[in-house]
């Protein structure tokens, strides 16, 4: 381990031009993220590229382009083989578009769901992958591999008129075709519907891993399709406190805690690993490289329930310490960043 470290950040922007890196200002920053890092005594910003130890690459992945991408990647190329490189764009594709992520996930024996890749230029090829699919499958998520499940993922079964179904891909097919043109590999998938949770609620287990390690993790938990802390009720308690101590004893378990790493570690060395949990078996979904949500937002993104949850329940604190460390940011940052430090 290296005394002293010094870091550079590359976004879209930022060490695209010069003068851009500084301790007051960080591209795509999260809640507090600068003030944590700041604490690091050991860790220097530089401007200049060649006297850094670490590069990290911070672009905004649903913002950023193919041209962007190139560009980012003639600025590091040469920098590769001397430097610690974190959230590398030569991973930029494996991680952002689902069915390559779920390619070589399947490759390396990582569990993830079925899928399939469909024609935006042949609906009725496509219906007939939909139909094959769904002939083994209860259900199907119909989605845009390289968008938010928020933005645009339609959940469809059997009882779905063809009609319905046409009507729907006819929609994702204008937009992935307008995406190409930022984005060539966008394409629209079909994967397969896991049911997993507890009764009412589905669950969505997450692990935020920096270069081989945990750095923190939680399950957040809704009555809807598409998880969103944003829509907890404080009825919702219990079960959140059960399934976040779940996680906390399942990591404690050698072989499945390297399951999650070796996720990761298959397609990129630094993000938010999501996940299922099936007869207490991860099926992974996605990462994210640039992890956000409630817990890094300002005020928990003034989310009443979990502002609630810390600041009047601190009993809490004990039982699910997992979440609890969101609670202060620049210490969370500080940790992030010396984690990083120690690798060098």
């Amino acid at each position: 381990m290296k005394s002293s470290v010094s870091i550079n950040f590359i976004g879209r922007r930022q060490g695209l031009y010069p003068f851009t890196n500084s301790r007051w200002f960080l591209e795509n920053s999260r809640n507090k993220e600068l003030a944590g890092l700041r604490k690091v005594t050991n860790l220097k910003i530089v401007n200049a590229i060649n006297k850094a130890d670490v590069i990290f690459i911070r672009n905004k992945p649903e913002s950023t382009t193919d041209q962007q991408v190139k560009k980012i990647d003639s600025v590091i190329k040469n920098h590769r083989a001397d430097k610690l490189v974190i959230n590398d764009v030569k991973d930029f594709n494996n991680v952002d578009n689902k069915d390559i992520t779920f390619n070589i996930w399947k490759n390396n024996d990582v569990r993830c769901p079925d899928y399939c890749v469909l024609n935006p230029l042949d609906i009725d090829e496509s219906i007939e992958q939909i139909t094959t699919m769904l002939s083994t499958k209860e259900s199907i998520l119909l989605r845009i591999n390289n968008r938010t499940g928020g933005m645009a993922m339609q959940k469809i079964d059997s009882n779905f008129a063809k009609k319905d179904i046409v009507q729907l891909l006819e929609k994702l097919s204008a937009k992935v075709l307008g995406y190409r043109n930022a984005r060539v590999h966008t394409n629209i998938i079909a994967v397969e519907h896991i049911n997993n949770g507890n009764g009412n609620y589905t669950h969505a287990f997450r692990a935020h891993i920096l270069n081989d390690e945990i750095i923190s993790f939680y399950v957040a938990i809704s009555k809807t399709l598409v998880v969103s802390m944003t829509k907890l009720e404080t009825s919702d308690l219990n079960e959140f406190v059960r399934i976040n101590t779940k996680f906390t004893e399942l990591l404690k378990i050698d072989v499945f805690k390297k399951k999650i790493l070796k996720a990761m570690k298959s397609i990129t060395n630094m993000g938010a690993v999501d996940f299922l949990l099936v007869d207490d078996e991860p099926i992974f979904l996605e990462i994210n490289p640039m992890w956000k949500g409630n817990f890094f937002e300002k005020n928990f993104g003034d989310n009443k329930i979990l502002l609630d949850w810390f600041y009047n329940k601190p009993e809490l604190e004990e039982t699910i310490p997992n979440v609890f460390q969101f609670k202060y940011p620049i210490k969370y940052w500080e940790k992030f960043y010396t984690t990083l430090v120690n690798k060098c």
